[in-house]
């Protein structure tokens, strides 16, 4: 049974609920809501304002706090979306910080959205002699800093968190799927042209490479960013890799509604084809409406050096 908290109040017997999608990403996006109910005359009356908060829960599966970004009222029908980030996370700004260290920064973006925040396989105490927030929301600045450092940025529960990509693929799996050549609802997509060998982070006297030992394409990228050393360009040359090669192999299985797959749990596949191995989840739908869910899994990799 579908279970609403609307503002902190149970309204789960004062709705009727026709659709009820939730949508979580690993990163570079916020988790979102799609929720229509029935009789929207009574929803009206409790006056619903954006950035109210919302939470959805089935069968040991929670949404976690979301906030009201769009109301959409249609006829006797009452539409809701719902993002895992405040109103606030959006409000872009110019700000330069000095000799901050990762943990400050996100500390400083949480508190401007009145989120909470939290890292997960790595300290955050490297520091940043100096860096730029170019016209940008918190979350979206952040997120420019984790593809550097190969962390996942993701808003959940009122809360944002800084995962370490390589940690989390070094996790057990903490779910194990048979796939075989014959199964309805899977798709596996393998682009190994996609994959560099090498990406170059450079800036004025310093150049750092890292390299992909895995990378059958003899294929190299460079950028430019604002390193300010040999060490801070090889950290970044390093997460961006990683960041961009895992993203060359690609795992989507359909089934029925399960809630123990989430965005970012490592998962184990197995079957005898060439999709067997280890994938962290990027991507989950579940519609708890209508008993399905949908996941995309990213390949793990560790040969980024």
């Amino acid at each position: 049974m579908l279970k609403i908290r609307y503002e902190g109040v149970d309204i789960t017997y004062d709705v009727d609920i026709l659709k009820c999608i939730h949508r979580e990403a690993s990163s570079g996006r916020a988790d979102t809501l799609d929720i229509e109910f029935d009789h929207a005359a009574a929803f009206h009356r409790w006056g619903p304002r954006e950035d109210d908060r919302i939470e959805v829960a089935r069968d040991g599966y929670s949404t976690g706090t979301l906030y009201i970004d769009s109301l959409i009222p249609c006829g006797e029908r009452y539409r809701i979306l719902a993002t895992s980030l405040p109103s606030a996370a959006k409000r872009t700004a110019w700000q330069s910080y000095q000799d901050e260290s990762f943990k400050a920064l996100m500390h400083r973006c949480a508190v401007e959205c009145g989120m909470g925040d939290g890292t997960y396989g790595l300290d955050g105490d490297w520091r940043y002699a100096y860096l730029t927030r170019r016209d940008e929301g918190c979350a979206a600045f952040l997120n420019r800093l984790g593809e550097w450092e190969g962390m996942a940025i993701k808003a959940v529960n009122g809360s944002m968190r800084a995962v370490y990509v390589p940690w989390a693929q070094r996790l057990a799996a903490q779910r194990s799927l048979w796939i075989d050549t014959t199964q309805d609802g899977v798709e596996y997509l393998a682009r190994p042209s996609a994959r560099l060998s090498a990406l170059t982070v450079c800036a004025p006297g310093i150049r750092a490479t890292a390299r992909d030992a895995a990378a059958t394409a003899q294929s190299r990228g460079e950028i430019a960013l604002p390193a300010h050393s040999a060490a801070e360009a090889g950290r970044w040359a390093r997460g961006l890799l990683s960041m961009r090669n895992r993203q060359a192999e690609r795992l989507k299985v359909k089934s029925k509604f399960d809630p123990g797959m989430t965005a970012m749990i490592r998962v184990d596949v197995e079957g005898g084809t060439a999709a067997d191995g280890e994938w962290i989840i990027d991507e989950a739908e579940h519609d708890m409406k209508n008993d399905s869910t949908e996941i995309n899994l990213l390949r793990c990799i560790e040969s980024v050096e």
